[in-house]
């Protein structure tokens, strides 16, 4: 299962090992029964686990793109 969350402090990124800041968005994948990776938003843009979509008219970021117009600008 895959949640997108937001770090309350001590949590690094487990591809790239960058602290991942209080306050900032990460990604949670459950890639192994019981086996939990976190990876920075830097790092989920780059393995396409995140996207930038327009959504009611502003550029947001989602970690669950599903086909949508999903272009970095």
């Amino acid at each position: 299962m895959n949640r997108g969350c937001v770090s309350a402090g001590e949590i690094k990124c487990d591809k790239c090992q960058r602290p991942i800041e209080p306050g900032e968005r990460y990604l949670v994948m459950e890639e192994k029964e019981g086996e939990k990776s976190r990876f920075c938003v830097e790092c989920c843009l780059i393995k396409g686990y995140a996207a930038h979509v327009k959504e009611k008219g502003e550029k947001v970021l989602t970690f669950f793109p599903s086909g949508t117009d999903s272009g970095s600008e």
